[in-house]
């Protein structure tokens, strides 16, 4: 962590005025994944500057981490999944959650050769990430949707990091399925791999992916939280205009380092799924996952969805018609 403090300094030293007038700033992201597609749109296609802001964009790997980033004010805004924020609010933080791209869980759970249903799942060991984070969650999640209990059927959940980690373990053997971005799930079933659940076809609302800020930044730094956010709608426009498809393909084969447009093609599809046209903070998810998360940590039961949900600027927008220009273009 000090040494990730050290890079976030160093950065902020850097942050400022363009030359252009564009704010400077680091805006955070939390997954290695096309969730993140209206954030890496709105930066490449110069959407952000369109609006006189001007990030640059850092991968913090899992929502937990991000958090802290908000807290510790390394970053004022961060893209990242709502369990954190939730977490970190029943613990007296001041996070909220100022939209909602993708209010659905955007995953499968592919199983090795002999898992084919998820009945197949008890006493076996399923790969994610670290506990707290998006990928963890959803896993549980998915567990109590199939009447499954981790502790009743020997299921163990392994901590195993990103996405890469988690397909070499099944592919070694350390896994027997593992849960991950549904555009990998094509080239795991390639070789020989079950796909065993779409968690975009279950009827569990979540809130995938936000952005996230502080209540201190949002009173202190309205206008320019303002300027993001016409950035980041505009980007999740753009990206869901089928008009841009290719050149959206291209943006994800580069922050996913693909080595061919080509191969973004099932990463674009999944984004599509999911990403709402106006991005506004699904309240029911909120409400769903403060009532499962409180099942396992008693202080999140304190915590109200209107406590970690802030539409302000989102209404705004909404409100001024911001939408419906973005869609006339």
């Amino acid at each position: 962590m000090k040494r990730f403090r050290v890079v976030l300094t160093l950065a902020l030293l850097l942050a400022g005025r363009s030359a252009h007038g564009q704010q400077k700033f680091l805006m955070g992201y939390s997954s290695f994944s096309a969730n993140q597609t209206p954030i890496w749109v709105a930066k490449e296609e110069g959407l952000f500057k369109r609006f006189g802001t001007d990030p640059d964009l850092i991968l913090i790997e899992g929502g937990t981490r991000g958090a802290q980033a908000l807290i510790s004010g390394d970053l004022p805004i961060m893209g990242m999944s709502g369990q954190p924020v939730i977490s970190a609010r029943a613990r007296g933080a001041d996070l909220t959650m100022i939209a909602g791209t993708v209010n659905k869980m955007n995953y499968v759970l592919i199983g090795a050769p002999a898992i084919k249903r998820h009945e197949d799942l008890k006493g076996k060991r399923i790969g994610a990430a670290q506990a707290g984070t998006a990928s963890y969650h959803a896993v549980l999640l998915g567990l109590k949707h199939w009447g499954l209990d981790a502790r009743r059927d020997r299921i163990t959940i392994l901590q195993l990091g990103n996405q890469g980690a988690r397909v070499a373990s099944l592919q070694s053997g350390g896994s027997d399925a593992i849960i991950v971005n549904p555009g990998l799930g094509p080239s795991l079933k390639e070789r020989g791999n079950n796909i065993i659940a779409d968690f975009t076809e279950l009827p569990i609302p979540y809130p995938q992916q936000t952005v996230s800020v502080r209540e201190r930044t949002l009173k202190s730094e309205a206008e320019f939280i303002e300027k993001v956010m016409k950035g980041v709608v505009a980007g999740n426009s753009f990206s869901l205009d089928p008009r841009n498809k290719e050149g959206v393909k291209q943006i994800i084969a580069k922050y996913l380092r693909l080595d061919r447009v080509e191969k973004a093609e099932e990463h674009y599809q999944s984004a599509l799924k999911v990403m709402a046209p106006k991005p506004y903070v699904d309240v029911a998810g909120i409400a769903s996952m403060i009532e499962f998360i409180a099942e396992s940590d008693p202080l999140v039961a304190k915590v109200k969805p209107e406590m970690v949900i802030n539409h302000t600027i989102l209404k705004k927008l909404d409100d001024s018609g911001f939408f419906e220009q973005l869609w006339k273009r």
